[in-house]
């Protein structure tokens, strides 16, 4: 007994060690499905676009775009997809749309929605961009730094802004449904207060304001929020099962 117990312990000592893997710096990604393998919550049943609205749809407006949501099981969100609108970039009734430089700044913020419509920030990364075309119809995968736990019965949120900080073409639309597609949650404006407004007046384009202002038109996002396994863990895991297997062979 005291053998196999020491042999347990063991082998969960070298898992441990094992599935101990490093933080990487939060990244962008273009894809054209979503690139969530885990989803704790989603929707893409109605992919829209619904009828653009200047106010509401881009990341650098007063109040950048945000969506509350809940989830039905327990998990940790490690990527955040969200299809684009394919209109984006900078100064387009000047020069046309304009392609990211990759010097973009964006930033995503993963909360919780209070009583009164105050965001508690549970995690808020930066990431510098990638360049690409102008027109991204895709997904944006933003893969987090910092994982975030969540749980049922919290009502979450996340944001999506750009253009606080850095310098190319700083703005960019994101898709929604063309009706109120999604049950567990709507979408909103993160702004300073829980009223939503028309313009960028009051409010500095590019930063989180710290308030559910929830949308009018009653659209929902296209998104999917999850996790993908790192390869490390995975092949790990694997490998974990492997020494399991030996041990047990030698003690048939």
């Amino acid at each position: 007994m005291k053998s196999r117990m020491k042999s347990t312990l063991a082998l969960t000592s070298i898992a441990g060690i094992l599935l101990v893997t490093s933080a990487s710096a939060a990244t962008i990604s273009e894809t054209p499905e979503t690139d969530v393998s885990i989803i704790l919550t989603s929707q893409l049943i109605d992919l829209g676009p619904g009828t653009q609205d200047n106010h509401r749809d881009y990341s650098d407006n007063g109040g950048p775009v945000g969506q509350t949501f809940q989830v039905t099981s327990a998990g940790t969100i490690s990527v955040v997809s969200i299809m684009g609108r394919g209109d984006s970039a900078n100064q387009y009734t000047i020069n046309g749309f304009q392609p990211f430089t990759g010097t973009e700044v964006w930033q995503i913020q993963i909360g919780t929605e209070n009583p009164n419509g105050s965001i508690n920030v549970l995690d808020q990364e930066t990431a510098t961009g990638f360049a690409a075309p102008a027109k991204i119809a895709d997904f944006l995968n933003f893969s987090l730094a910092n994982p975030v736990a969540v749980t049922p019965g919290v009502t979450y949120t996340w944001s999506i802004a750009m253009g606080a900080a850095g310098g190319g073409n700083p703005w960019f639309g994101f898709a929604h449904s063309i009706g109120d597609a999604y049950a567990d949650g709507t979408a909103f404006n993160n702004n300073t207060s829980i009223v939503s407004v028309d313009d960028n007046s009051g409010s500095v384009p590019g930063q989180f304001g710290g308030f559910v202002a929830p949308n009018p038109n009653g659209y929902d996002f296209v998104f999917a929020v999850g996790s993908v396994p790192e390869p490390a863990t995975v092949v790990l895991l694997g490998l974990g099962g492997g020494l399991a297997l030996v041990i047990f062979r030698r003690r048939a």
